[in-house]
């Protein structure tokens, strides 16, 4: 049973904590464009739920390498690991340039049984998204979610396509993806956060599954500049987990993603074209907002009698984050407070959404389950025994982290 973590009191470095970021793109967002988003998406999984072919695939695990061909040498020790240590897992095979689909479903014990299903195995893009294979999902699978193949192409640089695929294929397929520097120091299934919620005997209804990386609503400006941080607190988008299909919080991220992008070009120069560096990456495709929609879904979705809403609304007393002007009462909602200092799996049932709305369960891992080895947030090292993967941090898209040439050119 999951429980909520104690919240921190005491003087703050900033004034008191922060559990709420308004984030800039939601002070006008064209809400014409993002409800007919929502709907081509909504036709979309109707579509798919009516029809007798079943393409959910929660067994598999994706990865995305992007403009190049994926050898063994460029997947790096990280990725191939990974794949090993995981292969009871399903892995897909596709073929960049078809239609070609073939799963094999791999015994720990006994590896393939067959000289095809080895040389498959052995493929190099087996267990990768390629570009080829992206342009078909994007142009063909969902040709009719307006406007997404122009957006899609409009981004200059690799790491903002692989933010918003990574979204569109848990959506659409199911499935757990990591990033490419993503380390398993436990399998899967092994993991303690996951064994105690999602797998547990009497898991809960949930279609997503997000781990917390950033956790310092205390942090002053001067340590947020120092981290290059927007917001103090954050949940992971390099490693996520959709047990299910076209799980709501998902479906919204998308919306928010593509009405972000566009609203960024349309406030661009039309000489030079829309500009991504850090701060916009993180916010229009990223952990940004990312995050503002799990927040913003849950407070949509869930009744202002539920645990997340009071213990939220609880944290505001003294800080006035949800009290509107012209006004003395709280706005009830969700903030980053009932995740603050989080020690166990916290979940939330699809059930405890209130009627009429559709949540499709969440659970959100504490931080040393993915986001461990890091110097804040009350991180523990890669060895803690609550660490099921460990992040190196390859970054390699930020500008600090390789050559301006290679950054502006992707």
């Amino acid at each position: 049973m999951c429980t909520l973590s104690s919240l921190k009191t005491g003087p703050s470095t900033d004034n008191g904590p922060r559990y709420l970021h308004r984030s800039p793109f939601r002070e006008r967002p064209n809400l014409d464009y993002e409800h007919r988003l929502s709907r081509a998406l909504h036709d979309i999984e109707h579509r798919e739920q009516s029809s007798h072919k079943s393409e959910e695939t929660p067994g598999t695990i994706w990865q995305i390498f992007l403009g190049q061909e994926p050898t063994r040498e460029l997947r790096g020790e990280d990725s191939l690991t990974f794949e090993e240590r995981n292969s009871d897992w399903e892995y897909k095979v596709r073929n960049d340039f078809g239609d070609l689909e073939m799963v094999i479903s791999r015994d720990v014990s006994t590896g393939p049984h067959d000289s095809l299903a080895c040389m498959l195995t052995l493929t190099p893009s087996y267990q990768l998204i390629t570009s080829a294979w992206a342009d078909e999902f994007i142009t063909s699978t969902l040709s009719s979610i307006p406007g997404l193949a122009d957006l899609y192409y409009s981004y200059p640089h690799h790491v903002l396509r692989a933010d918003l695929l990574r979204y569109l294929i848990l959506w659409y397929y199911g499935g757990y993806y990591a990033d490419m520097d993503v380390f398993p120091k436990r399998t899967i299934r092994k993991c303690p956060s996951l064994r105690n919620s999602v797998f547990n005997i009497n898991p809960p209804d949930v279609s997503l599954v997000i781990g917390i990386e950033i956790d310092e609503p205390f942090a002053s400006p001067q340590k947020m500049r120092e981290w290059h941080w927007v917001r103090r607190y954050g949940f992971i988008q390099y490693n996520i987990y959709a047990p299910h299909r076209f799980s709501p919080i998902l479906r919204e991220i998308i919306v928010r993603v593509l009405s972000h992008t566009q609203s960024h070009i349309d406030k661009s120069s039309i000489f030079r074209g829309p500009r991504y560096d850090e701060k916009s990456t993180l916010e229009i495709t990223g952990p940004g907002v990312f995050t503002d929609t799990v927040l913003d879904v849950l407070s949509d979705t869930l009744p202002a009698t539920h645990r997340l809403v009071l213990a939220s609304v609880n944290a505001d007393r003294g800080l006035g984050d949800l009290i509107p002007p012209g006004s003395r009462e709280p706005v009830p909602r969700v903030t980053w407070a009932p995740f603050h200092q989080l020690l166990n799996p916290l979940c939330v049932d699809a059930s405890e959404a209130k009627p009429g709305s559709h949540l499709g369960g969440l659970c959100v891992l504490p931080v040393s389950a993915w986001g461990n080895g890091q110097r804040h947030s009350g991180s523990e090292g890669f060895g803690s025994q609550r660490a099921c993967i460990n992040h190196r941090f390859g970054g390699t898209w930020k500008p600090w982290k390789q050559s301006w040439k290679k950054y502006l050119l992707g």
